[in-house]
């Protein structure tokens, strides 16, 4: 699996999305990766939005938690999975983070 680290000059905004009963794409092998400083638990689903200061609007997903790893004692990795339906939002996360790389 590969996941794409979302780099810290990427604002990233999420809340718990009510539906958790999302269908998320088991059979690609992408995904996002996200450093935050508190533990989510695997299978919940969140709304991500990332945006850049020089960015006008966003870019919103849903996105599942997968695995939530501890780094330190204040900081966890989130490895992030999205729904089949938003393959085009990912190319568009994909770039943002080369272009911000």
């Amino acid at each position: 699996m590969h996941y794409n680290r979302i780099p810290s000059t990427v604002t990233v905004y999420w809340s718990k999305l009510a539906d958790q009963n999302l269908r998320i794409a088991e059979n690609i092998l992408k995904g996002l990766l996200h450093r935050t400083d508190f533990p989510i638990e695997p299978g919940t689903v969140l709304e991500l939005k990332l945006g850049t200061i020089s960015l006008s609007g966003g870019i919103q997903i849903p996105v599942k938690v997968i695995r939530c790893e501890k780094i330190s004692e204040a900081e966890y990795d989130l490895y992030l999975n999205y729904t089949e339906r938003d393959f085009n939002k990912i190319q568009e996360i994909e770039d943002l983070i080369r272009d911000l790389s």
